[in-house]
């Protein structure tokens, strides 16, 4: 039924048409095709071209399979909208339903015409075989009711767009538009790049399906100007090809990362594997060591008790820490990597830490409440004692008007791991920062009283507060960023009690341009503790020999503690110190006793075999022992020193003033020292102390036990 149907409506179609000229129309439409070429061949010589034997009804029967291949668009995913009066379906005609005359034909025609103007439609053809580049072809005719065909200006109207797939699958030449439709406009455009072809080998093949897609999914997002969609096609594909050439970059980055990383775990695990084989097989380093003044710790005995108690443990991991393979040389390479690490601030890098010092007032009431306490010989008669009370009496008064200038031609100094360096090549020089308050030093002070006050009037008691080198050497610009160590010398003399204040700090200063400190250790040098020794010989009312009477003895090549206390300055390695000591020309003979006063043991006071950073125990050794030294003095005056390593070198300056000399550390003394004072037979006690020690309550702490204990 469906079938006979559709018979009926051609038939209808075909009655109810107006007669026109069609053999015209048709001839001038053909014409105007034979102009255009598809692939070098005019369209009559296509193989497709086949001259229909009706052309009205070869065009809406092409029609109908045209619309129903344009259902859909295959560039988007809406659906193509048909034209609301198609000039080519049969169901879209106005069909009427009276017969009109020829002069109601014409007039219906001439007045459609009037309103609608000519219309525009762009006759697609076929794109494989097609090489224009983008050029318009167009043909505009106008056919009268008396079906004579005339050329007409093309008038813009609207153009009805055609998928690819219309194009790709039907022939130009079975398209043709029906004869008799007056004011219709043909036009045909190639606004598209002409296809690649697989028979022609001068056109590249599309590099792949993924770009295609590309420009589809872009495409959709151009402007639907028809005069910009070549422009919009070029810059869709280039921007497709540019993200696909970002992609196999990242791709490749993702590559070179990943071998980047099998390389870095290949080498971290070489360099772990190595070290621990080293650690393990190579030889370690054990005996002293000469930069840290230090035994090296050994591989601890096993036993059931240390091993539960964690003893053996403990001792293991001290001699794994401490015997590295190459210690020296690995302590250097990190130092010298902690160097580039440092902060600079204006002229001064800071490698360690820095302290803002407020400086501290001194107590004018409170020093001048001080009295001067003289010390008691035992022959007030003779000469040399009323000499000696006059001298002391003397600098009472002047000291204090007595300032010690610091060198003027003193280099700029930075902090270099835990000390301050200035200087280059022999010049250069380290001090060690002093943070010394008031407060600690009423400590120590309140802590030698009571050793004055349970030993009584029969002992003269002293105090020397050493200076460091850096009261004499600290650099300009760092010099407010330290305590001044001569305003806390004058505050613990100022609560002493009973006690004779033996203050050596201008005398030493005195000298300041002579060789009297190390540059490469914290301690003094002998020459230094030279006139330090002179003033307390006054004080105590003894002989004291000129230094040309001592025999003078030099160690080279002297690198002390501020080696490793600097990071291991190259400066310092490079330019050693010369130890020089001085020997007394007189007799004496010396034991060395066990901390606990037990085990003596004769021996010498200097050892003349030291070398390296032990130069500095040249004289009495180690700090360890208590030494007791007999001269040839007769005076029976007894000298017990409480020192810390500073006194060693007063020691040798003193053996013409005193019969007997005791050296005792009080770092390292397991007896009550009242009674060991009493036991000795002390007629003066002499605390030589440096000034850091003084300022430190752990030091203080220790004076105090060792007197209560």
């Amino acid at each position: 039924m469906s079938t006979n149907k559709n018979k009926n409506k051609d038939r209808d179609f075909d009655r109810n048409l107006p007669s026109f000229d069609i053999e015209s129309l048709s001839r001038a439409y053909t014409e105007s095709l034979d102009k255009v070429t598809f692939g070098g061949k005019k369209l009559s010589e296509t193989e497709n071209a086949e001259k229909p034997s009706s052309p009205h009804d070869e065009i809406v029967e092409k029609i109908r399979e045209k619309n129903r291949a344009l259902s859909s668009s295959i560039w988007t995913d809406e659906p193509v909208l048909k034209p609301k009066k198609s000039v080519w379906l049969e169901d879209d005609y106005d069909v009427p339903t009276e017969e009109k005359t020829p002069a109601e034909k014409q007039e219906i025609t001439e007045e459609t015409t009037a309103e609608k103007g000519p219309e525009e439609v762009v006759i697609p053809f076929t794109m494989e075989k097609n090489r224009l580049d983008g050029a318009k072809r167009e043909i505009t005719v106008e056919v009268a009711p008396d079906g004579s065909v005339k050329k007409k200006e093309p008038k813009k109207s609207f153009t009805l767009k055609i998928p690819e797939s219309y194009y790709r699958e039907y022939d130009v030449a079975r398209t043709e538009k029906p004869a008799g439709i007056s004011g219709r406009k043909i036009e045909i455009i190639d606004k598209r790049k002409p296809l690649p072809q697989k028979d022609d080998p001068t056109v590249e093949e599309p590099e792949t399906k993924t770009v295609t897609d590309e420009v589809k999914k872009i495409g959709e997002q151009s402007s639907a100007d028809d005069s910009s969609d070549l422009e919009n096609y070029e810059k869709t594909a280039a921007m497709v090809k540019k993200r696909k050439a970002e992609r196999e970059e990242r791709k490749k980055n993702n590559i070179h990362e990943l071998e980047f990383s099998v390389i870095n775990i290949a080498v971290c695990a070489a360099i772990f594997f190595v070290a621990f084989a080293a650690l393990i097989f190579m030889q370690r380093e054990s005996g002293f060591i000469q930069s840290e003044n230090r035994d090296l710790s050994e591989f601890p005995e096993f036993s059931v008790s240390s091993f539960f108690s964690g003893e053996f443990t403990g001792g293991v991991t001290d001699y794994f820490t401490d015997t590295v393979p190459n210690r020296e040389s690995l302590k250097k390479f990190c130092a010298g990597f902690t160097n580039c690490l440092g902060v600079k601030l204006n002229d001064t890098v800071i490698s360690g830490g820095l302290k803002n010092v407020e400086k501290e007032t001194l107590d004018q009431e409170k020093i001048a409440k001080t009295t001067t306490v003289t010390a008691f010989t035992g022959k007030p008669t003779e000469k040399t004692g009323t000499e000696t009370k006059k001298t002391t009496a003397q600098k009472k008064t002047t000291e204090s008007e007595k300032i010690v200038d610091v060198p003027e031609n003193l280099d700029d100094g930075q902090w270099e791991g835990d000390v301050i360096v200035s200087g280059k090549g022999k010049d250069v020089r380290a001090v060690g920062a002093y943070y010394g308050t008031f407060e600690n030093g009423d400590k120590y002070a309140e802590t030698i009283n009571k050793w004055k006050a349970e030993l009584g009037d029969g002992v003269n008691v002293y105090n020397m507060c050493i200076p460091t080198s850096a009261a004499y050497y600290m650099p300009e610009n760092l010099r407010d960023s330290v305590s001044d160590q001569k305003d806390n010398i004058d505050n613990i003399a100022a609560g002493l009690e009973g006690i004779i204040n033996t203050d050596v700090f201008d005398a030493i200063g005195e000298h300041k341009d002579e060789y009297i400190y190390s540059r490469t250790d914290h301690h003094w040098q002998p020459l230094g503790a030279y006139y330090a020794a002179q003033v307390f010989a006054g004080q105590a009312g003894v002989d004291f020999p000129a230094l040309d009477t001592y025999e003078k003895c030099e160690i080279e090549d002297f690198v002390g503690t501020m080696y490793a206390y600097s990071n291991y300055n190259s400066d310092i390695q490079n330019n050693p110190d010369t130890f020089i000591y001085y020997k007394p020309d007189n007799d004496y003979t010396v034991k060395y006793y066990d901390t606990k006063f037990e085990n003596p043991v004769e021996s010498g006071l200097f050892f003349d075999y030291a070398e390296g950073i032990n130069c500095y125990s040249a004289i009495l050794n180690v700090d360890n022992e208590i030494a007791e030294i007999e001269t040839d003095c007769d005076n029976g005056r007894v000298l017990v020193v409480f020192k810390d390593s500073f006194g060693n070198a007063l020691i040798p300056f003193l053996t013409h003033g005193f019969s007997k000399i005791y050296v005792c550390d009080f770092r390292y003394f397991d007896i009550n020292a009242i009674d060991f004072c009493r036991e000795v037979g002390c007629t003066d006690l002499l605390f030589g102390i440096s000034i850091t020690s003084c300022s430190t309550p752990t030091k203080t702490d220790c004076l105090n036990n060792i007197r209560i204990q």
